[in-house]
C-alpha cells in the first residue's frame, strides 16, 4: 500500500466539476484583480471567522508583515521594538518581524503542546516589547485567554498566525478573531488551500484594516495617489473563487482530521513514541500530526520502505538558521528538543481509515 502524505490532486478532485467551472467563470469575467469573486471571499471569511474584516493579500507572509506594518504606522513603533514569537515554527512568523523592520525575540514553547504560553511569554516583556505573535502550530490553538491577559496589563499587540489553524475553535471562537488581528496563509497545503499562493489578514479594527488593505496596494487608497511606501500583495480572484468554494467543506474536512488523529492516537501503542496532546484531539484541527521519537532517521526510513510519506515540521528551530545568525547563540531547549524528534504522519481529508490503521500497523511493529 501506498500512503501519500498529503495528495492534493484527490483533495481538489472532490470539487470537480464546480471548480473548474468557478475558475471559467472568473475568467468569462475579464475581472481578475480586486473584483466581486475577491469582495465575495473576503465577507464570507470575515463571516466564517467571526470579525468584522478580512483582507485577501499574496501570501501568509505578506499577511503577518503588513499586519507589522501597519501597526508600526499607526503606533509609531520605531526600529529598536521588540515583538516575541516562539521559535518552534516556520520561518515566516520570524522573517516577517524582520521585514518590518523590528526585532524578533525568540520564545520557547511548551513540551506539552509545543506552543507559547503565558508563563514563558512573561519574562520575555521588555520596555521595547509592542506584540506577540502567538503561533497556533499544527492546527492547535494557543491559550489565548492568558496570553490576552499578559498582553492587556503590559499594553502589547497580539497577532495570531493561523496559518495553520484555519477552521480551529478556542471557547467557542475560531482561530483568527483572539486577537487584535490573524494573518492565515492559503498555501495548497493548508487545510483551507488555493491552487496557489494567496494569505489574508482578519480583524475587528477598521483602521488597521484599512492601513493594510492601502499598504498592501502600494501604500494607497486612490489611484496613483501614494501615502505611504507599500508594497503589491493581493489575493487574485480566480483563488478567491477557489477558495469560496473550499471553505464550505471546511468544518467537515477537519472533522475528518480529527478523526484520523484519534485513530493514531488511541491505536498507537509503541513506546518509542510520544503521541501529541495526550492523546486528546479535541482542541486541533490537525493541519500536522506531529509525533515524537528519539529515531526519527531509522522510523523515517522504515515507513518510506513500506510505502508511507512522512515529513518534519520543523527540523530546525528559528533561532538555530543561518538567517537568524545573531540568535544562534540562544538556548530554547523544548524547541530544539522536538525540532530534533518530530516526524509528521499522514493526515488530510481523503485519507481512508484503512491506509490510517496501515501506518498505524507499520508504527507499531517498528524496532529501532
Amino acid at each position: 500500500m501506498h500512503v501519500s502524505f498529503l495528495n492534493l490532486q484527490a483533495i481538489n478532485m472532490r470539487d470537480e466539476p464546480e471548480l473548474s467551472a468557478r475558475i471559467a467563470e472568473v475568467v468569462r469575467s475579464g475581472w481578475y484583480l480586486n473584483g466581486e469573486a475577491l469582495i465575495r471571499f473576503e465577507q464570507s471569511f470575515a463571516n466564517f471567522i467571526g470579525v468584522s474584516r478580512c483582507v485577501g493579500v499574496g501570501t501568509g507572509l505578506d499577511a503577518l508583515t503588513l499586519i507589522l506594518e501597519s501597526m508600526r504606522r499607526l503606533y509609531n513603533w520605531t526600529d529598536t521594538d521588540e515583538v516575541i514569537v516562539p521559535s518552534l515554527t516556520f520561518v515566516a512568523t520570524a522573517e516577517a518581524v524582520r521585514r518590518a523592520g523590528l526585532t524578533p525575540v525568540f520564545c520557547d514553547v511548551s513540551a506539552e503542546d509545543f506552543l507559547l504560553h503565558a508563563e514563558t511569554v512573561a519574562p520575555l516583556v521588555g520596555p521595547h516589547t509592542r506584540a506577540v505573535i502567538p503561533v497556533h502550530l499544527y492546527g492547535r490553538v494557543c491559550d489565548m485567554q492568558s496570553l490576552l491577559s499578559l498582553a492587556q496589563k503590559n499594553n502589547i499587540k497580539v497577532i495570531e498566525d493561523a496559518a495553520q489553524a484555519h477552521g480551529a475553535v478556542y471557547e467557542a471562537s475560531r482561530a483568527g478573531s483572539l486577537g487584535d488581528a490573524a494573518a492565515f496563509s492559503f498555501y495548497p497545503g493548508k487545510n483551507l488551500g488555493a491552487l496557489g499562493n494567496g494569505g489574508a489578514v482578519t480583524t475587528n479594527d477598521v483602521r488597521l484594516a484599512d492601513m493594510v488593505r492601502r499598504l498592501a496596494n502600494y501604500g494607497s487608497a486612490e489611484k496613483y495617489k501614494h501615502d505611504w511606501p507599500g508594497t503589491n500583495s493581493r489575493l487574485d480572484d480566480i483563488q478567491a473563487a477557489v477558495l469560496s468554494l473550499k471553505l464550505s467543506r471546511l468544518d467537515a474536512d477537519n472533522h475528518r482530521r480529527r478523526e484520523i488523529a484519534a485513530i493514531y492516537s488511541r491505536e498507537i501503542t509503541n513506546p518509542c513514541f510520544q503521541i501529541p496532546y495526550d492523546g486528546n484531539t479535541d482542541r486541533s484541527v490537525f493541519h500536522i500530526y506531529p509525533l515524537l521519537t528519539e529515531h526519527r532517521k531509522a522510523l523515517r526510513n522504515h515507513l518510506s520502505s513500506c510505502g508511507i510519506e512522512t515529513l518534519v515540521h520543523y527540523p530546525f528551530p528559528v533561532h538555530r538558521q543561518p538567517a537568524f545568525l545573531a540568535w544562534n547563540r540562544c538556548c530554547l531547549p523544548v524547541s530544539e528538543q522536538i525540532a530534533a524528534q518530530e516526524i509528521s504522519l499522514p493526515v488530510s481529508p481523503v485519507q481512508t481509515d484503512e491506509e490510517t490503521y496501515y501506518v498505524v500497523e507499520k508504527l507499531n511493529t517498528f524496532r529501532p
